[in-house]
């Protein structure tokens, strides 16, 4: 190839310092009219009409905002948006996900989950948004996994003298997980590992809310390390915990060990059989500051185990009307069963919490006979699935949990969706309580229907009937207060 002409090295100076903008138009323009005039040659055309060379600006400094994009090739999905190299060893991701929730209570026998429905301090119907989390994800040099993902929510006014948070943006998952061939080692901030339905995500239960009493006593997102197996056929999970991100510099803070195995005992995947057996168990050391004008009697963090109305649309509390007051420690246990064969599947949890109180604690009365020292609640549920549509449960052996549901005829295809109908009974108990105002028993029926018109989105409906009783100050001791509810629940549900 010829040398340039000193005219074509000039207009080359001149077109790298304009701004970039598409050939179509001011640049590509120029060009052909000096091809027309015959200033500049075809080859000269072509040279200008390339990329333009890259500048390093600073060169040997490797200086942030203007180093270069390594030359790699790269591929993209859209859907679920992600960036990965050709090789796979980097990647980058966005997700998200929408719930909104509408619900209303009906109480025709004039008796209700809780006193404040009663006095109507509470509305009977709802609409929230009940999940709106945004995630950003992505994998480094192969072995690297991270993920930092917070959730929006409207902030709302309770009452503070109640224990009630005012809440806004918090964290949901946030860390950075090595991998190994058979396992990956975390750090950062995750659910505990526990039970079932707790460690199957929020997009992927079957009813709008989790079952009323692995809803009252999981644990909950901690700081913490944790290492989990990533085996085809078997899970197991160990973790060491603090609390949460909260800033509480003044606090002892609390540790908790958790522990979570399951196996499938039979799987046929031509067939859409699968089995699930598993165990659960976290043990937690409460948090506490020093009183040390008491002599440092130590006042503990409030324990709540609450479980609403299978809606959180209507704030009205079916189990944990009162925390927990002066623990020192408390563990809890699961046991985990699941079946599916084809479009049905049935699952099961059996949980069992024990608490135990510090009788020096500062507002422990010393009376084990109005505030006893050891407490022990739990509860269990069942609840059945089955697909007309002829799809199934996305069984997840190597993480024991549920996954998608892939729709067989989406209707941007021509079809009807998938439709589920769903069934659960679920029964909590809060009867040992060492505030009178809060011991209470539930029983929970619902039954539900699903569509999933695509993959990524969800309408549920849950029609959901409450039997429930508690005690109170103003009754006679050991008579309780008995009450019913129906209450209905839809939700709209989609993710990206």
């Amino acid at each position: 190839m010829k040398a340039p002409t000193p005219l074509f090295s000039g207009l080359l100076l001149l077109l790298s310092a304009m701004p970039a903008v598409p050939l179509a138009d001011t640049t590509d323009d120029l060009i052909r009219t000096l091809l027309e005039k015959g200033i500049l040659s075809e080859e000269d055309a072509a040279a200008l009409r390339a990329e333009p060379p890259v500048v390093d600006r600073h060169p040997g400094m490797n200086y942030e905002p203007t180093t270069r994009i390594e030359d790699e090739l790269t591929r993209m999905r859209v859907n679920k948006f992600r960036v990965e190299t050709a090789d796979g060893a980097h990647r980058f991701g966005v997700r998200g996900r929408v719930m909104v929730d509408h619900a209303r209570v009906q109480d025709p026998f004039k008796s209700t989950d809780d006193d404040r429905l009663d006095r109507g301090d509470l509305g009977r119907s709802g609409t929230i948004i009940r999940r709106a989390r945004l995630a950003l994800l992505g994998l480094a040099y192969d072995r690297w996994e991270w993920q930092m993902e917070v959730d929006f929510r409207d902030p709302v006014t309770y009452d503070i003298e109640e224990g009630d948070d005012i809440e806004g943006i918090r964290f949901a998952n946030t860390y950075l997980a090595y991998l190994f061939d058979e396992g990956r080692l975390a750090v950062g901030y995750f659910k505990e590992p526990f039970s079932l339905e707790s460690s199957t995500s929020s997009r992927r239960i079957s009813f709008i809310e989790r079952a009323s009493p692995v809803d009252a006593y999981r644990p909950d997102r901690q700081l913490g390390v944790m290492y989990e197996t990533l085996r085809p056929d078997w899970y197991a999970a160990l973790g060491l915990f603090g609390t949460d991100v909260s800033r509480r510099r003044e606090v002892n803070e609390g540790w908790s060990v958790a522990g979570r195995s399951s196996f499938a005992p039979y799987m046929d995947v031509n067939r859409g059989i699968w089995s699930h057996l598993g165990v659960s168990a976290n043990y937690r050391s409460n948090s506490y500051v020093h009183e040390k004008s008491r002599g440092r009697e130590r006042d503990y963090d409030s324990v709540r185990m609450r479980s609403r109305l299978g809606t959180r649309a209507i704030d009205g509390r079916v189990i944990g009307r009162r925390d927990f007051q002066d623990v020192k420690y408390f563990a809890t246990y699961a046991l985990e069963a699941a079946y599916g064969v084809g479009p049905l599947s049935f699952q099961g949890e059996y949980l069992l919490q024990d608490l135990r109180r510090d009788a020096n604690a500062q507002g422990f009365t010393g009376d084990p006979t109005t505030d006893p020292l050891s407490l022990s609640n739990g509860g269990y549920y069942v609840q059945s699935s089955y697909f007309l549509t002829g799809e199934r449960r996305h069984y997840r052996a190597f993480s024991g949990d549920f996954g998608q549901t892939r729709v067989l005829q989406p209707i941007n295809q021509g079809g009807w969706g998938a439709w589920e109908l769903l069934a659960r009974y679920a029964y909590a108990d809060q009867t040992d309580h060492h505030d009178e105002r809060g011991a209470q028993e539930l029983d929970h029926y619902t039954l539900g229907v699903n569509w999933y018109p695509v993959d990524d989105i969800v309408v549920k409906f849950n029609a959901m009937y409450v039997d429930a009783s508690t005690s109170s100050r103003d009754l006679p001791a050991g008579e309780t207060k008995d009450w019913t509810s129906m209450v209905y629940a839809l939700r709209v549900q989609f993710e990206f």
